[in-house]
């Protein structure tokens, strides 16, 4: 297996560099978007439109995340560095399947915008290296998109 690297563009986040830190270093923030309740009224308002949403035994607090999402099984990380206010490292832990360190970089631009980065690293063999490399490429461009999204102030 070969470790891949995928870089994001650099995007431009509407809220103040420690603001976003404080948030996104402290990963309990992801149950107010992924928790069972959360995922609940997320199918709700989607109502027939909503894709199948297989995230069962979500479990977030300060340093770690695991869940279960079909079909790809039992995935935990967990913050495996922080310099404050501008990085955050994650990493998975050895009962994942598949192995990946996610960094998050940010950097102020005033005093009510940062930019970010987001780079992932992730062990691939080949066949999957063909298989999702190119959505990859992709995906790691839509995960700084949400992050860059994401509510913040509300969170």
């Amino acid at each position: 297996m070969a470790t891949k690297k995928y870089v994001s563009d650099i995007k431009t986040i509407n809220w103040n560099n420690q603001l976003v830190y404080d948030k996104l270093s402290d990963l309990s923030f992801l149950n107010r978007i992924f928790g069972p309740e959360a995922m609940e009224r997320i199918k709700n308002q989607m109502g027939d439109k909503s894709p199948e949403m297989k995230i069962e035994n979500f479990i977030a607090d300060r340093d770690n995340c695991s869940f279960t999402m079909s079909p790809i099984g039992a995935i935990a990380f967990k913050i495996t560095e922080r310099e404050e206010p501008k990085t955050i490292k994650i990493q998975t832990d050895e009962s994942t399947q598949f192995q990946f360190k996610l960094w998050v970089q940010l950097l102020p631009i005033n005093n009510a915008q940062c930019k970010m980065r987001v780079t992932l690293h992730i062990e691939l063999n080949m066949m999957m290296k063909m298989m999702i490399g190119k959505k990859l490429d992709k995906g790691i461009n839509q995960i700084a998109d949400s992050i860059a999204q994401l509510p913040f102030g509300m969170i």
